[in-house]
């Protein structure tokens, strides 16, 4: 292959059309592959232009450069190989539970799909087939996304080990609906933590006081807690039983409570100096369990609309916001990395609605009469 010189190609009429042939090389493949076009009408061309736009169609090709010839030397990289790279180099960078879920989301949904594809062949169209057979498995819109960030993340991990410029598509996403979270109003946390019992009594009540992730709860010791300032700090998280660090870097923070809060926890504690705060009888860490054997029937018996333990979080941010705590100590509370992402656990409850609506309603409408409704209104 390496000694072979350039090609002109080869032209032939075949009913009364120019016929151009010619090779080019295939990556991993010793062997050419023999190519032909239709170069236009016999009436149209003579041999000696057809023979020019031939030559042109392989020029613009480039089948006669060094580099063409170098790119189907190499072996050929599909998916399959980036994604082992990516697992061997990438991964081990990562947290505990992207390690643990990524591996498997791969096997699962994109080796068996792109596991033999080029980088090259894998244009917009082809992810769009991707998305829609995720779709016809039965996958929810927010998984797919997921998927599909997943995906991106390697290949453009990919494209930066070689110097390349990551790719580009424009894939047709699921819409994903705008279903508000639920979140547990002040009244609701108030029903579940009288109702709660032992540890959860205040493995509730400090959720819905300082708006912790369940894993941070989860993984508190007594040594994070400065009680005399009325201050937590967050130093780490459980995942899968295991001791991690927080979801994110400003997951790092001192987070604030209440004094009553404070005394709560210090009556709760009794004198224990060390260990952790929460904890099964056998001394383990708690886990997403407790919602459902202890969270869900109390909401259940409470007949309130069942919730998780994040639900106390977006409850927390919502109570902030609603009594107009700056938003930025808000962010910096619940530990998030912009006010975006504290807008999204924002939720107004009607009655709220109702309140600001009436008391900032237009001052040129203001009369007795209508004064007087907005009363009957509100006592309803």
């Amino acid at each position: 292959m390496s000694k072979r010189s350039g090609q002109a190609g080869q032209v032939k009429l075949r009913n009364e059309r120019w016929i151009g042939r010619y090779y080019v090389d295939v990556p991993g493949q010793s062997t050419r592959l023999r190519r032909a076009v239709v170069l236009g009408l016999e009436s149209e061309l003579t041999k000696f232009a057809a023979k020019r736009k031939l030559l042109d169609i392989i020029t613009e090709e480039g089948v006669n450069t060094p580099a063409h010839l170098e790119r189907s030397l190499k072996p050929l990289v599909v998916f399959a190989d980036i994604a082992d790279a990516w697992e061997a180099k990438r991964l081990p960078e990562l947290k505990e539970s992207s390690r643990y879920t990524a591996p498997k989301l791969l096997a699962k949904y994109m080796r068996p799909f792109f596991g033999q594809m080029a980088p090259e062949q894998i244009k917009t169209g082809v992810i769009n087939d991707w998305i829609a057979d995720l779709r016809r498995k039965g996958l929810e819109p927010k998984t797919v996304l997921n998927l599909w960030k997943m995906f991106r993340a390697v290949m453009n991990w990919h494209s930066q080990q070689k110097d390349e410029t990551p790719r580009k598509w424009c894939p047709s996403l699921p819409t994903i609906p705008d279903d508000e979270q639920r979140w547990f109003t002040q009244g609701e946390i108030g029903q579940i933590v009288k109702a709660a019992t032992g540890q959860y009594k205040i493995l509730f009540h400090l959720a819905g006081a300082s708006g912790l992730r369940a894993g941070e709860l989860f993984g508190l010791h007594v040594e994070d807690l400065n009680l005399d300032r009325g201050v937590i700090q967050v130093k780490r998280s459980v995942w899968r039983g295991l001791e991690v660090s927080p979801k994110t870097r400003k997951g790092y923070r001192d987070v604030w409570v209440d004094s009553a809060t404070a005394q709560m926890l210090n009556e709760f504690l009794g004198g224990r100096t060390s260990g952790r705060v929460f904890q099964t009888r056998n001394g383990t860490p708690l886990s997403c369990e407790v919602t459902r054997s202890v969270l869900h029937p109390l909401c259940d018996r409470l007949c309130i609309p069942r919730g998780g333990m994040h639900a106390f979080r977006h409850g927390r941010v919502s109570h902030l916001q609603a009594n107009n705590a700056p938003p930025d100590f808000t962010k910096s509370q619940v530990g998030h990395s912009s006010l975006r992402t504290t807008s999204g656990y924002t939720h107004f409850s009607d009655g709220f609605k109702r309140e600001i609506t009436d008391r900032l309603g237009p001052s040129w409408t203001h009369s007795e009469d209508l004064d007087s409704v907005a009363a009957e209104v509100k006592s309803l």
